[in-house]
């Protein structure tokens, strides 16, 4: 079995130089191992090897375009397929430069380096294999690689960005981050979020789970939400965790003694347990009402404010307004329809009794992006991060929650910078890995939208 200190270590994956990973993870007394993947494959196996024996906390990779070469190669296949799902396996981040990824040299860029003279055909190919340029068929090849493996592969362009978003990996890793969320004030439930979180860290304890702890912080634009600690608790267990504690509340409502029995399996004795569940049941019940009442207050403002655009656009009597008040009572979704799970992501459930609506096909569609709005918290965000939450939408997939908590962090000024570069260069890969599939006049103009963002 591997000591303590073995079981602390950080696997630090490409060339370092440059990079403040290292010389921070010395500064802090924590011990790592560094290896490159530039080499032959019987390097692999020794990176493979340090990867199996149990000792690697977390890894942080920097793959060149010499890594993405080797990884493409049918000679190489077997070991990356390897390497790659230890990596996912264990917390990690992967970086590649911006010119690793496109699969092309940026020929401008280094032109300005000398001064504007551009390169010649010569000195091109020498830059290219200086740098080890992969070609677009070895880029497509090696992100399906990482892909196949839930690689979070994060792009950079320079130097700094990468020590800024090394650093930070390592405080989450070394604070065990679990679980993270960015929750907008204006975002229908928000309040309630924050309670239910509330209930679900002291269901975590009394369970036994007395290492985690609850962090954050707020904004005027909205709340981080964060679950450290625990080293019982991977960030991978947190999703069925939820899920045991959202059937665990519903049984305090509906079957208590079922849940205090699932309370005395916990270790829990019997008077705790009929103590908890009597508690939760009247959290969950007052829980339940502040959702309703919520809900009441924002559809009351939503329909004085679209009654107030009928009036003025089609001169609408008291019939239509009617006529407006059961669209809007059919898109803010209701507690009894939304499961716990969404009070912390963007994602709003709907009725599920479809309304025929007869209005301008045209202001329907208005209205309906009104309300979405409203109940997402995104009214006061531009275009840009408007149109980068319809897209996540349609292809964020299980990614999703993440991706919105990235587009509100980003728009948020008082958020800490080196959480906002993070949630920039997350929306930057998404861009990259969903560009096939949308226009690419869009996906260009939301890129240079991001990069003008932030400057480091």
């Amino acid at each position: 079995m591997a000591d303590s200190t073995e079981l602390r270590s950080f696997l630090l994956i490409g060339d370092q130089r440059g990079d403040s990973a290292s010389a921070k993870l010395k500064a802090l007394g924590i011990p790592y191992k560094v290896k490159l993947l530039e080499s032959t494959p019987d390097n692999w196996r020794t990176v493979l090897g340090v990867l199996e024996s149990g000792n690697i906390r977390a890894v942080i990779a920097r793959l060149s375009g010499g890594a993405f070469q080797r990884i493409s190669r049918s000679s190489y296949t077997e070991l990356a397929d390897s390497i790659f799902a230890g990596i996912g396996s264990l917390p990690h981040i992967a970086f590649a430069h911006e010119d690793t990824l496109r699969g092309e040299l940026n020929t401008e860029r280094i032109a300005a380096s000398r001064g504007g003279r551009p390169l010649t055909e010569v000195e091109e190919r020498n830059y290219q294999l200086i740098y080890s340029t992969p070609s677009k068929e070895e880029v497509a090849a090696t992100k399906e690689v990482l892909a196949r493996h839930r690689i979070n592969l994060i792009p950079y362009n320079t130097n700094a960005e990468l020590s800024v978003l090394a650093s930070g990996f390592i405080d989450d890793a070394e604070k065990n981050l679990l679980f993270r969320v960015y929750v907008p004030s204006g975002r229908l439930y928000a309040a309630e979020a924050e309670k239910l979180l509330a209930l679900f860290h002291d269901w975590l304890q009394r369970g036994g789970r007395t290492g985690i702890r609850r962090d954050g912080y707020k904004t005027a634009a909205g709340q981080v939400f964060e679950f450290c600690g625990g080293d019982d608790l991977q960030p991978g267990d947190l999703p069925q965790a939820f899920s045991d504690f959202s059937n665990f509340l519903d049984l305090c409502v509906d079957d208590p003694t079922v849940a205090e029995n699932s309370l005395r399996l916990m270790g829990l004795e019997r008077h705790t347990s009929h103590e908890m569940v009597a508690r939760y049941s009247r959290e969950v019940r007052r829980l339940q009402l502040d959702l309703k009442h919520e809900r009441e207050t924002r559809m009351l403002t939503i329909r004085h404010n679209l009654e107030a655009e009928v009036l003025e656009i089609n001169g609408s009597h008291q019939a239509q307004s009617e006529v407006v008040n059961r669209l809007v009572e059919t898109l803010v979704p209701h507690p009894r329809n939304f499961p716990p799970g969404a009070l912390l992501g963007g994602t709003t459930a709907t009725s599920p009794t479809p309304v025929v609506i007869n209005l301008n096909p045209q202001y329907v569609h208005a209205v309906e992006s009104t309300v979405l709005q409203n109940i997402q918290g995104t009214v006061n965000l531009g275009p840009e991060p408007k149109q980068l939450l319809e897209l996540i939408q349609q292809h964020g997939a299980d990614e999703t929650g993440e991706l919105e908590s990235a587009v509100h962090e980003l728009e948020d000024p008082d958020a800490r910078p080196a959480d906002r570069l993070t949630a920039r260069q997350r929306l930057k890969a998404f861009l990259g890995r969903v560009g096939a599939a949308v226009e690419g006049t869009a996906i260009t103009a939301l890129q240079k939208y991001l990069e003008s963002k932030l400057t480091i």
